[in-house]
């Protein structure tokens, strides 16, 4: 009935991504404008709506894209953005599109890629002097409103409920956003609640499922900090708060339950592609998947298996990496009878492909289903 706090530390892409920047070549001042897209017009609402939960005053990332040139703007960053994402580093969005679709899309469509490469490729032009831009602040809200129960952090304490509930969504509403990197929300020894990220949206269990919480469970809640460059020689603190949304008790066979599928064990990264499976003993609708990582991967595949050697697509991940863990929502929940194979292909990252695929030494490897069982 406790809530515990863990706080580790994490490498975040975020703090890579400013290195990197920083490292960039300057944009020529005479360099010709080619590009027909302007920041006013074209580029501005596409980092609004895809980058600015992050890239904005205030927000987790360590500048904001926000402006055009106020506190630097996205123009002194255009260079890197390109090449950023033309290496597919940014967005953080690992799904393959062709595989199975799922929830809460975080990538940009093939058009809006051309728009911002061209715009940093062809001279950063800003467009109408006259258009006044709307301002733009960090979001620290709750996702999905105020929740049913909120858990302030850092001390413990109970949570007042004597009875088995059932949770529909957890979420996390950051107390300092500019270092808080991601959190695990679990109920200890039992389902994980949530796997928060910033910039992600917080989705409910779908079709009327739900975890279940028991009366005085302990709820395990791991936080990862990370300063960015601006903020190193700060002293920090953060009073995060966990809320949890609650449902009614769900329809026979429909409590979620987990499926984890544990990697080989290797003291350091591997260049070899490998291959590895665990059987459901036990037949179920596969929601989603939380694949946890080593290292970094070009690709990464996951796909049950039948008896009748019929393979059905369950995710399909490119350029994958630990930095950015997150549950993947299917977007249709696949049903899978007892003795499928769950087969895990996966191949990695060359180490030569540059300092942003770092990860905790002996971090494991492990791949876990979320399911209803039949």
């Amino acid at each position: 009935e406790f809530v515990r706090r863990n706080t580790t530390p994490l490498l975040w892409l975020g703090s890579a991504i400013a290195v990197a920047m920083l490292g960039a070549h300057q944009l020529d001042a005479h360099k010709a404008v080619t590009s027909r897209y302007t920041y006013n017009e074209h580029i501005f609402p596409i980092l609004r709506d895809k980058c600015g939960r992050c890239h904005v005053d205030g927000g987790a990332a360590p500048m904001s894209l926000l402006s055009y040139k106020d506190k630097g703007g996205a123009v002194a960053w255009a260079e890197s953005m390109r090449e950023m994402l033309v290496s597919e580093a940014m967005p953080p969005w690992y799904v393959d599109p062709t595989g199975p679709a799922v929830r809460n899309s975080r990538s940009l469509s093939p058009r809006e890629l051309d728009i911002l490469v061209t715009w940093a490729a062809g001279g950063t032009p800003q467009g109408d002097l006259n258009v006044k831009l709307p301002p733009v602040t960090a979001q620290n809200q709750w996702s999905l409103g105020t929740p049913d129960l909120v858990l302030p952090m850092p001390q413990a304490h109970t949570t007042g409920l004597t009875e088995a509930r059932w949770i529909k969504a957890a979420d996390l509403l950051p107390g300092t956003g500019s270092m808080v990197r991601r959190a695990v929300i679990a109920v200890e020894k039992g389902p994980v609640l949530a796997v928060w990220e910033p910039g992600d949206e917080t989705a409910a269990a779908p079709g009327g499922t739900a975890f279940r919480l028991p009366a005085g469970a302990k709820l395990s809640v791991r936080i990862h900090y990370k300063k960015s460059w601006q903020d190193e020689q700060q002293e920090k603190s953060d009073k995060s708060s966990i809320g949890l949304y609650f449902t009614e008790e769900p329809l026979s066979g429909k409590e979620i339950a987990a499926f984890a599928i544990d990697g080989p064990k290797s003291e350091s990264q591997s260049t070899e592609a490998l291959t590895f499976s665990g059987t459901l003993a036990t037949g179920g609708r596969v929601l989603a998947l939380r694949p946890s990582l080593n290292q970094a991967y070009t690709t990464f595949e996951v796909q049950g298996v039948a008896a009748s050697g019929r393979r059905v697509p369950l995710l399909k991940l490119r350029g994958a990496r630990p930095e950015w863990p997150r549950r993947y929502w299917l977007a249709d929940a696949v049903e899978l009878p007892a003795g499928t194979k769950i087969e895990v292909t996966a191949t990695p990252a060359d180490r030569d492909s540059g300092p942003l695929l770092a990860a905790p030494a002996n971090s494991p490897l492990q791949v876990a289903l979320d399911i209803v069982p039949q």
